[in-house]
């Protein structure tokens, strides 16, 4: 017989991974007590203010701004990559469209993601030429599975269009209004990085392995599809529509925080204090609903947020930027259950900067356990 023996272990670990850190960047930096988000040294609320989402990713990417010939290269090398695989878009109207909004997203990509040149070629040069194809790739898709929702055709893009411009023109059919695209192309710039959230690190690991960039993104996709990480600004947006006024508003938010009720959009696991990317969109969020006639919208997130940033704001519990970007998609006119792709289109740029960033000598990321169960020895011959 075999006597049981006890494991030992010198390993600590937190519970999801809390408080532990997976390495160093020089990517983005996030005050979590100060309410501070910077990318590359620069603070969101001055590359919201000056910078496109365009000079934003590229800047998240290769580490920093383009001067203006680099901007135009740049630019052209998105727009050369705007027409995905026919058969992405053939793949599309074989979904229902039912499906997850992000399901059917990813779906489009991975078959695109076939014909991706050099689609085998993991070298790290290889790697670095594929951001912009994936962007706009990403876009044309991500704007055709937001019409497949609608029971819409996709819509071709145009080259006289900025990335947002030509997203919003993809996804609405119609030409968007200035205002409108600096809106959503403010959402883009706030969004584009947060460090090794829970879709950047599963992003992170593939590519570890020796996966290719699409392989890596596909994954982040996939972690992005929970409620609970990529889902949330669809939830709330829904809590809102729910309130009539901003009185009902006040008096709902009193009783449920009187529940113990979550409010999604509410609270984060860094910032125990105001979300700056709140305050980058906010007033781009006022202005596109008070031009559609949609000012209550305003009045009654005010007036929530603030039942439940003055009960629950001591204990570091605030608005988050997934209470803020559906009040700047729904007057633009998409679907709340198609909230998260933008998210998700947005955020792919951070993922792909830190994989390329971890790609020249980083390990297969390969975390251990503690083991907790019972004592090891038993066996056949013990029973």
């Amino acid at each position: 017989m075999i006597a049981s023996v006890k494991v030992a272990s010198p390993q600590t670990y937190g519970r999801g991974l809390e408080g532990l850190v997976a390495g160093d960047t020089r990517i983005g930096a996030i005050d979590g007590a100060l309410g501070r988000l910077f990318y590359r040294g620069y603070s969101i609320d001055d590359l919201v203010r000056y910078c496109s989402f365009e000079e934003v990713a590229y800047l998240v990417l290769f580490g920093e701004l383009a001067d203006d010939r680099l901007v135009r290269e740049w630019k052209g090398e998105l727009r050369r990559w705007r027409e995905p695989p026919p058969a992405a878009f053939a793949a599309l109207a074989l979904l229902p469209a039912t499906a997850h909004p992000l399901a059917q997203y990813r779906t489009v990509l991975t078959v695109a993601a076939c014909h991706i040149p050099e689609a085998e070629n993991t070298a790290l040069d290889a790697q670095w030429r594929r951001p912009a194809r994936i962007l706009s790739w990403t876009a044309s898709l991500a704007a055709a599975a937001i019409r497949h929702l609608q029971g819409l055709d996709p819509v071709a893009a145009r080259d006289d269009l900025g990335f947002s411009a030509n997203f919003l023109w993809q996804t609405l059919g119609r030409e968007a209004k200035p205002q409108e695209v600096r809106a959503f192309d403010a959402s883009l710039v706030v969004q584009a990085e947060h460090g090794l959230h829970a879709a950047c690190f599963a992003a992170l690991s593939v590519i570890s392995t020796g996966a290719d960039l699409g392989s890596a993104v596909l994954a982040g996709m996939g972690a992005l599809s929970g409620a609970r990480h990529g889902g949330a600004n669809q939830l709330s947006f829904e809590m809102m529509e729910r309130l009539d006024d901003p009185e009902a508003a006040r008096e709902w938010a009193r009783g449920a925080l009187a529940r113990g009720h979550r409010f999604p959009g509410f609270g984060h696991r860094v910032y125990k204090c105001p979300d700056p990317r709140v305050t980058a969109l906010a007033p781009h969020a006022r202005t596109l609903l008070e031009a559609a006639g949609l000012k209550d919208r305003w009045l009654v997130y005010e007036s929530l947020r603030h039942e439940v940033e003055v009960t629950l704001g001591p204990k570091g519990i605030y608005a988050n930027v997934d209470s803020i970007t559906g009040l700047v998609y729904h007057p633009l006119g998409l679907p709340p259950s198609a909230f998260p792709i933008p998210f998700c289109l947005a955020i792919q740029a951070g993922w792909m900067a830190h994989c390329l960033e971890y790609l020249p000598d980083g390990p297969v990321i390969e975390p251990g356990a503690v083991y907790v169960g019972d004592p090891v020895g038993f066996g056949f011959d013990s029973i």
